[in-house]
């Protein structure tokens, strides 16, 4: 299965690192008892299905695959086969997110969830001079920037607050038209660079969601959750020095101000490790891998899963779904 024309910088990173360069997933797949899938999305299905066919454990990026039948069936056989499988929500394992987490278990908010308020800004489909690379083709990405930011924003709303039930979006492509890689013309961009959505949860909370891929100097994440007695407001700027672990606010009753809420250091050991532009991916990701060879080692699963993939691809679904015929759509 070739996975597209990149020997050379395979062969650089090969060389740095002193691994091997391939450019067929299928000779990898040979070689391993586990394989993690970073490839466009559109190779993340017919990579992962030969892995598990061949006995091979799977940790996939998201999203999870190009639509939630794709999804479904990667789970299904992941379960049939008995197989350690992982969705790459790494944001789970943010310090300040996962005391979110505990607090809202801890009833911080009262008993009922009323709002649900999140932005995912950046700012990288803002740059007129990007080429017209996979991440702007619908048959290679399946979405924009809803698969390159707001899948994680929903995978997050989803493990903090429950499922959705049905949601009402609207996209926007600010620039229909990039510079084909070659240089040799332009090409029509099919995806959305933002969305912004509402949406209401099973447990009957109101959500508001707006994802940009096209917001000039931000790179920030935001989400506040407002119940029957509180509130809690997690910020992360990953520009800023604090933007891993992130920060936390909360109030609780009637007329209190929030507060920032400190974030335990049991929660954030490890992290002071990484510098600041690679804490993401020494800490943050480095958490979700520990989980994925531990199911591997133990037999015992762990999350976030191909399912919460898949859960998550059922809402992708129903907001394109939304956005091309301007209704509310069930998620199912």
């Amino acid at each position: 299965m070739k996975v597209g024309k990149v020997l050379i910088s395979a062969e650089e990173i090969a060389a740095k690192y002193g691994g091997r360069a391939f450019t067929d997933a299928s000779a990898v797949i040979d070689l391993v008892d586990a394989v993690s899938i970073a490839a466009p999305v559109y190779l993340h299905y017919p990579i992962a299905m030969e892995a598990m066919d061949r006995g091979i454990h799977v940790l996939c990026e998201k999203p999870l695959a190009l639509n939630k039948d794709e999804a479904a069936a990667m789970l299904l056989k992941a379960e049939e086969k008995k197989l350690a499988h992982m969705t790459a929500f790494n944001y789970r394992f943010v310090p300040a997110i996962r005391r979110m987490k505990e607090l809202l278990e801890e009833g911080y908010v009262g008993n009922r969830i009323y709002h649900v308020d999140g932005v995912w800004f950046g700012e990288t489909r803002a740059d007129l001079n990007a080429p017209l690379g996979w991440r702007y083709r619908r048959e290679m990405a399946g979405v924009g920037a809803l698969g390159d930011m707001g899948v994680h924003l929903i995978d997050l709303v989803r493990w903090l607050v429950g499922d959705f039930k049905k949601v009402c979006a609207h996209t926007a492509t600010f620039n229909r038209e990039r510079k084909l890689p070659d240089g040799s013309g332009k090409g029509s961009v099919t995806v959305e660079d933002s969305c912004a959505f509402v949406a209401e949860m099973e447990g009957g909370a109101q959500a508001s969601i707006h994802v940009s891929g096209a917001a000039r100097s931000s790179n920030y994440r935001g989400l506040d959750i407002f119940g029957s007695d509180g509130m809690l407001r997690l910020l992360i700027d990953r520009k800023a020095p604090d933007g891993i672990p992130g920060r936390l606010w909360g109030a609780q009753g009637s007329g209190a101000v929030p507060q920032p809420i400190p974030i335990p250091e049991r929660l954030t050991q490890g992290s002071e490790r990484s510098a600041p532009e690679r804490a993401h991916a020494e800490f943050i990701f480095a958490s979700l891998t520990r989980r994925f060879a531990e199911w591997i080692r133990t037999g015992e699963a762990a999350v976030p899963s191909f399912r919460e993939g898949f859960e998550a691809q059922k809402v992708l679904d129903a907001l394109l779904k939304s956005a091309a015929e301007e209704c509310w759509v069930r998620v199912a």
